[in-house]
């Protein structure tokens, strides 16, 4: 799924938090799918929900906070450490999971 109102986690830099290997990269971009994944759901989610005759106005705003913070996620990636990804993978691993019911 594609979210055009998501980060693009994607492009190279030579910044810091830049990966300092294929494999991080490899990783980075793995981790950062899962994210973009579970944000789209959000995504969509809200778009359901407030095409609804009566929307659920706290469902709505759950759903804009969850976004929001995969948002963010996905912004922070670059930034973090290797524990933080395993952490932030097991995370967005877990919400696929029980969002798409695998």
């Amino acid at each position: 799924m594609y979210d055009p109102e998501l980060p693009d986690h994607t492009s190279g830099g030579a910044g810091p938090g830049t990966p300092d290997s294929t494999r991080d990269a490899g990783a980075l971009h793995r981790i950062g799918e899962k994210i973009g994944q579970v944000a789209a759901w959000y995504t969509e989610q809200i778009h359901a929900e407030r095409r609804r005759p009566v929307a659920d106005p706290e469902r709505v705003e759950q759903l804009l906070a969850e976004r929001a913070a995969s948002t963010k996620a996905l912004r922070d990636l670059p930034e973090m450490t290797g524990m933080e990804l395993e952490r932030i993978e097991a995370d967005y691993d877990a919400r696929l999971s029980e969002i798409t019911g695998a």
